[in-house]
């Protein structure tokens, strides 16, 4: 009997988070029978530990280790290795619900479209984790997308994750090896798009996601961020969303203004107040949040800058050096 679907993981030594995962998917109330998880491991979680945090499960598991290897390169191994109709893609930091992969599967039949998936939402265990969280949830951070709006239902451009039906899919490999380091997310629902096939978001369907643990690894993951966009945007010469023009458009303007101001120096007062109507704004967000102390203010209007400084940071770096 063919399996109905076939869930696909890379990692990188994110122990903790999937010993999570592993037993989430040990949970699922979907026919074993009807599926298996494959799973590439770039570090050294071992095939023992999964095995182990699966469970009864455990005979779904198809392991490899392959260090060194491209999230994209990893990606595109297990796409042909799985053998299901319809490929879920999980991530280390997901954590899924006992029906996440029978409510992914009915949509899919449901809909019968390329790509179906539900909504980011972002959790945290620690309180920093959970702050960081809040900012990535927040559209003034990075939750401007329909994939993480908690009440939409419909077509969208590109969402987190997927299930995508093999017999809509393009020829593989399916995820761009010649730029790991672009947002394969969109670059892969955007070549989707092209070739005429449709993406639908059903926000009743929860991938619960862990951010970065501190702002110093977070900052880092936008900063990655800005350079996948700057990949993406090289590739397909244009952006995936008009939000994303605002922080390099800003940008630009900060420094023309900056640089005009040696000849036309009324035009640093409009930069001061281009700045600090940013830096209010910021505040009036973070003040915003409830039961939440000056030093809470102050670690989440940091998080906002400094998600917009090395996220644009990026964004440049990337179309520079990689032009």
């Amino acid at each position: 009997m063919p399996l109905l679907l076939s869930v696909v993981i890379t990692s990188f030594n994110e122990g903790v988070n999937l010993d999570r995962l592993f037993q989430d998917l040990s949970n699922q109330d979907f026919d074993k029978n009807s599926y298996e998880i494959l799973f590439l491991e770039a570090g050294n979680y071992s095939r023992e530990c999964a095995i182990e945090k699966l469970g009864f499960s455990s005979s779904l598991l198809r392991y490899w280790n392959i260090p060194g290897l491209s999230r994209t390169a990893a990606l595109n191994f297990l796409v042909k290795e799985s053998t299901g109709d319809l490929i879920v893609r999980l991530d280390a930091r997901t954590h899924i619900d006992p029906d996440y992969l029978s409510k992914i599967y009915v949509l899919s039949l449901w809909e019968n479209v390329a790509n179906v998936g539900g909504v980011q939402v972002p959790i945290g265990e620690s309180e920093e984790q959970k702050k960081i969280a809040l900012i990535m949830s927040h559209p003034l951070g990075l939750g401007g997308g329909k994939f993480r709006n908690t009440s939409y239902r419909g077509k969208v451009d590109s969402l987190y994750l997927g299930a995508f039906s093999r017999k809509y899919m393009p020829n593989q490999p399916w995820f761009d090896e010649r730029l790991p380091k672009i947002s394969e997310d969109s670059d892969l629902n955007f070549r989707i798009r092209q070739m005429g096939g449709e993406i639908v978001l059903d926000s009743s369907i929860i991938a619960w996601h862990y951010p970065r643990e501190s702002l110093k690894t977070f900052f880092r993951l936008c900063f990655n961020y800005g350079v996948g966009r700057a990949l993406f945007l090289i590739k397909h010469r244009q952006f995936s969303a008009p939000r994303q023009l605002v922080l390099p458009f800003a940008f630009l303007i900060a420094l023309s203004l900056l640089g005009l101001g040696i000849i036309y120096p009324f035009l640093y007062s409009i930069l001061l107040i281009g700045i600090f109507t940013y830096l209010a704004l910021i505040l009036f967000v973070s003040f915003r949040f409830r039961d939440r102390s000056f030093q809470d203010i102050f670690f989440l209007a940091s998080g906002f800058v400094g998600c917009h400084f090395f996220w644009t940071i990026g964004l440049f770096y990337g179309l520079i050096t990689y032009r």
